[in-house]
């Protein structure tokens, strides 16, 4: 079962409609909007459903940063997502399914690392 989160819509890109700036937890993340039953609008608050979009294979690394995070990199939908693996889910400022990350990285379960993740994914529900 996913988690929902309220997220604040801060900026819908004006030529990528899909794009959208959304703030959760008090971290700003550009993501792409997946599912949306509804027109979605700035300045409202949504709950929302978050999936990692990753690499095929090296996303995944021990860090020494033990502060939930994310980082964007640059200004599309890549960025780094720092928090731990907790078993099924990875626990950061947005809590994931793990996407079996921890089959593949069984030494990192419990330990902090950071996610290279190509996008996340937000799918509005009602």
């Amino acid at each position: 079962m996913t988690d929902t989160h309220k997220a604040l819509v801060v900026e819908i890109d004006p030529i990528v409609e899909d794009s959208i700036l959304l703030e959760v937890e008090g971290a700003a993340v550009r993501c792409f909007a997946s599912y949306s039953p509804w027109q979605i609008e700035v300045g409202r608050t949504y709950e929302v459903e978050f999936e990692m979009v990753l690499s095929d294979e090296g996303c995944v690394s021990a860090t020494a940063c033990e502060k939930k995070q994310i980082e964007m990199l640059g200004n599309g939908f890549s960025c780094e997502i720092y928090g731990y693996l907790d078993g099924d889910f990875f626990r950061s400022v947005i809590d994931f399914m793990d996407q079996d990350i921890h089959y593949e990285y069984p030494h990192l379960n419990g330990k902090f690392v950071k996610v290279k993740a190509d996008r996340i994914d937000a799918s509005f529900v009602r």
